[in-house]
């Protein structure tokens, strides 16, 4: 599906950099499609925040676990939105910090769309906090087509979030 967005893309104008680096990481991955859970990098720049932040951003422990929708500005079309996930990072020694994690398809690739406000939780005491995150994904057709519910586990004593 992300072969044929970036394809689509291609023949519509002059390829930014950004659809640039997704053909090559998709050429590079051999269009295998699996979510990622990463340290912050570019992707989770405070000006990719989509506003309002009522709307695209949630709590949950108190504030001690915020979630926020991220978006590139569109490029590339199919795949510029993220989720930033900011959480305790389990230190016991020194001054307690956040960890900051980014939820996307692949490295540096998201989805059509990130539902926050649809976003379920659950918690168990043994293994933290589940996020069950709704995502769309490109349909060169009808726009956003395929969902999904991407799963992260947020362990605030040992400041790890994982996929499940």
């Amino acid at each position: 599906m992300l072969e044929s967005c970036i394809k689509s893309a291609w023949r519509r104008r002059r390829p930014s950099g950004a659809l640039v680096g997704a053909a090559a990481l998709l050429a590079l991955a051999g269009g295998a499609g699996a979510q990622t859970l990463a340290d912050c990098d570019w992707v989770a720049a405070p000006g990719n925040i989509v506003e309002p932040w009522e709307e695209n951003s949630r709590t949950y422990a108190n504030g001690a676990i915020r979630v926020a929708r991220l978006s590139t500005g569109g490029e590339p079309v199919c795949c510029s939105e993220h989720l930033l996930i900011l959480h305790p990072s389990g230190e016991e020694e020194g001054p307690p910090y956040r960890a900051c994690s980014v939820l996307s398809q692949e490295r540096g690739l998201g989805w059509l769309r990130v539902h926050v406000q649809e976003i379920a939780s659950s918690y168990d005491p043994a293994k933290g906090l589940l996020l069950q995150v709704p995502v769309g994904h490109y349909d060169g057709v009808a726009g956003e087509g395929r969902r999904e519910v991407v799963g992260v586990r947020i362990n605030q004593a040992t400041g790890t979030a994982t996929l499940e």
